[in-house]
């Protein structure tokens, strides 16, 4: 397949045979494996999503030698039993040079109030704690914790995720060249090396997991 692979989305299927989370795009041009890496890796991580409607979670991660950036919105819609909190996905796979420009084009997109409060973290203090943290812990993952109030207001951790991808601090260069990141999870579990979570989700975090709050 090409450097920059085939869009390919995942919703909620409510009628059929197959209801549930399922690829509802074509998946031709991706192997079998990279479908069951994509599927594996694409939704941010947790639980109780109904609270979050409307809520964003950018989540980037390597997948033989490109990269996958997946979108997640929490919808409004509601499941067979009335549960709320499903989400829909939108992936690409680009390679490392689309990539690059698809965050920083993200960056520049965010709303103007965004941007002024992205523009001014990480301080070079949160830098050093992030840095010390992952020091400290020698544990290839750090979250960041952060107020959730609205999914507008939550931009800011996007913004701010993305420039640690961009820009990572010393002791994520061990990563590698590609950070993986999620933008917005419930829970740390099983997700990217970067991370951020809602701060309420604090106590879920394993203690000896580096992170930090802004």
């Amino acid at each position: 397949m090409p450097a920059s692979g085939r869009q390919l989305v995942i919703e909620y299927v409510l009628e059929g045979h197959q209801r549930g989370y399922n690829f509802t795009s074509s998946t031709q041009g991706y192997s079998e494996d990279e479908l069951k890496a994509i599927w594996r890796s694409a939704m941010p991580r947790g639980q109780g999503w109904t609270q979050y409607v409307g809520a964003r979670s950018l989540k980037c991660f390597p997948l033989d030698g490109r990269v996958v950036m997946s979108e997640t919105i929490v919808t409004d819609q509601r499941d067979e039993s009335g549960r709320g909190g499903i989400r829909r996905t939108v992936i690409d796979v680009l390679n490392p040079r689309e990539y690059r420009a698809a965050l920083e084009r993200r960056l520049r997109d965010l709303p103007s109030e965004v941007q002024s409060r992205v523009d001014r973290i990480p301080t070079f203090t949160q830098r050093l704690a992030m840095n010390n943290q992952l020091m400290t812990h020698k544990k290839d993952q750090l979250v960041i914790l952060h107020t959730y109030s609205t999914p507008e207001r939550w931009q800011v951790m996007e913004g701010l995720l993305i420039k640690l991808a961009l820009s990572p601090v010393t002791a994520m260069v061990r990563w590698g060249r590609i950070i993986p990141f999620t933008t917005l999870a419930l829970s740390a579990n099983d997700e990217s090396a970067l991370v951020a979570l809602p701060a309420d989700k604090a106590e879920r975090i394993d203690r000896k997991t580096p992170s930090i709050k802004i």
